[in-house]
């Protein structure tokens, strides 16, 4: 199992580069920062200082040596897809080969609408991605790039330096929905999927969608073994028993709806508990056909957190 960290938890840059380099040093495969432009919560009126994240990520390629470097996922509709390419070939000739292209279509119509850009419809995002991924893989690669479709049109584009990594920076596609799994499966390296931590949402659920992924991945006749299926969730490590208790009990108090999870639940389906439970459950997943976790860990009484999950889980 490969482990990647969530590093935009801390919104100032000093802590979010301390937590990088602490994270490079216990040995985490990635840092992912999301592709935000204004925060969640409306009761400061969205005044989080929220950094562009991929100007953030060539800040933290200069800091450090051997993480790679990514989001959580890049918004297709904030960048062109040429200057985005451009923006990513440029952060892997910085990182020496360490950016990971981890991509969504969008959702935030608030943030759309702050900065000035339409809000399509969800076929529209998801078609834009599509003929995006297009463009991406062509200016990676060709030597000029001419193309012409139904959103861009691009005339003798050159991209240079190209991404250090051949054929170039992998590209996984954050979703869970029908439509851009099968684009992933057919056009990707990998799929990112949410594992919601206090939603009802199954084990088996999950399996199920391993097991379609490898079936579409059939049909484009695809190898799983070069197709990484990873999760974004976040961990939560109790300290004793009596700390345990409460985080159980102060997560089902504050679950929206009807449908409170029960103890049990929790404790069978969420990464929540003692290292030597949430490793086990690592193992699980990993047998599952996960081949990748990308976590942050939620507030803690242990000491160290983070030396926690290096020793005991990773």
């Amino acid at each position: 199992m490969k482990f990647g960290y969530y590093i935009r938890t801390p919104l100032d840059y000093s802590e979010i580069r301390d937590l990088t380099v602490k994270v490079e040093k216990l040995g985490f495969d990635s840092a992912h920062i999301n592709d935000h432009l204004i925060g969640f919560d409306a009761t400061q009126d969205k005044k989080e200082p929220y950094l562009e994240a991929l100007m953030v990520l060539a800040a933290l390629a200069a800091e450090t040596k051997k993480i790679k470097l990514g989001n959580i996922v890049v918004c297709n509709s904030y960048r062109n897809p040429t200057y985005l390419a451009k923006m990513i070939s440029t952060l892997d000739v910085i990182s020496n080969g360490r950016a990971l292209f981890w991509l969504g279509a969008g959702w935030y119509e608030e943030e759309y609408k702050a900065y000035g850009y339409p809000f399509p419809t969800p076929k529209r995002r998801v078609d834009e991605l599509e003929e995006s991924l297009i463009i991406y893989k062509k200016m990676f690669t060709e030597d000029v790039t001419d193309f012409e479709g139904k959103f861009w049109k691009l005339e003798r584009n050159r991209n240079y330096p190209k991404p250090i990594q051949k054929p170039y920076p992998q590209i996984v596609l954050g979703t869970t929905g029908k439509r851009m799994i099968d684009i992933a499966c057919r056009e990707a390296d990998g799929v990112n999927l949410g594992y919601p931590t206090q939603e009802m949402f199954l084990k088996a659920q999950l399996s199920r969608k391993v097991s379609e992924i490898s079936e579409i991945l059939k049909k484009y006749n695809k190898e799983r073994s070069n197709f990484e299926i990873s999760l974004f969730t976040s961990f939560t490590i109790a300290k004793d028993q009596e700390d345990l208790d409460k985080r159980i009990g102060n997560i089902i108090k504050n679950s929206p709806g009807p449908m409170k999870p029960t103890r049990e639940y929790l404790l069978e389906h969420q990464f929540l508990g003692f290292p030597e439970d949430i490793k086990q459950k690592v193992i699980e997943f990993e047998n599952m056909g996960i081949d990748k976790i990308l976590l942050s860990i939620g507030n803690s009484n242990l000491e160290d957190p983070l030396e926690v999950f290096s020793k005991k889980i990773m």
